[in-house]
């Protein structure tokens, strides 16, 4: 299975956050930390950001130093 991150799947897929926001009910400043790796997600939102974009997801949180 091939994998992506979250801002090269919503880039790919030519939507603004905004748009990915509206378009799966997550809130758009959860999917800018999630595309900074600040946070990671819940499982009811990363299924929905990857039925969205058509694919599957990978997160990884950065270290923060």
């Amino acid at each position: 299975m091939h994998t992506t991150s979250l801002l090269t799947a919503r880039k790919r897929k030519g939507l603004t956050g905004e748009q990915l926001a509206k378009l799966t009910g997550v809130d758009r400043s959860t999917i800018s930390r999630l595309e900074r790796g600040q946070t990671l997600p819940m499982l009811d939102t990363a299924k929905k950001l990857e039925k969205a974009l058509g694919v599957s997801l990978t997160f990884k949180r950065q270290r923060v130093a």
